[in-house]
């Protein structure tokens, strides 16, 4: 049976469009998250939910990064983060003293910036917020 170019064009354009639909939804169905610096200084050795970034100077951005899941306390992102500042280590800030409203996300988009505090004990820390938004201590 001998197919008629149009008929090969037709079964073409299918294939074409089921391949760009599976990419679509393999894409779409992942959390991608950016990060933005927002500390005053640069970072080194940034590790985010066990995803090594690298480096990220003061101010700049990630690209949109894939991950599995990411973990949030409520609607604040908690996931460990550390990395470096003028070669001293730094850790994350650990906030939440309950963690009863602690849940992972597995779809989505987001945008955080990257803060640092002090602890209680006079560390800097690092910490994660919703993009251009202060967490709760901070209003």
């Amino acid at each position: 049976m001998k197919l008629s170019k149009q008929r090969k064009t037709e079964i073409l354009i299918f294939i074409i469009l089921i391949v760009f639909g599976a990419i679509f939804y393999l894409n779409f169905k992942n959390l991608h998250v950016k990060f933005y610096n927002k500390t005053g200084e640069n970072i080194d050795s940034l590790v985010i939910a066990g995803t090594v970034i690298g480096d990220l100077k003061n101010g700049s951005s990630t690209e949109y990064i894939d991950y599995k899941e990411f973990l949030f306390d409520g609607s604040i992102p908690y996931e460990i983060i550390s990395g470096k500042i003028k070669n001293k280590k730094i850790e994350q800030l650990n906030w939440s003293w309950c963690g009863t409203d602690i849940k992972s996300q597995t779809k989505g988009s987001y945008i955080f910036d990257i803060k640092k505090a002090l602890d209680e004990k006079g560390n800097t820390c690092l910490y994660l917020v919703e993009h251009n938004k202060k967490i709760f201590w901070e209003e």
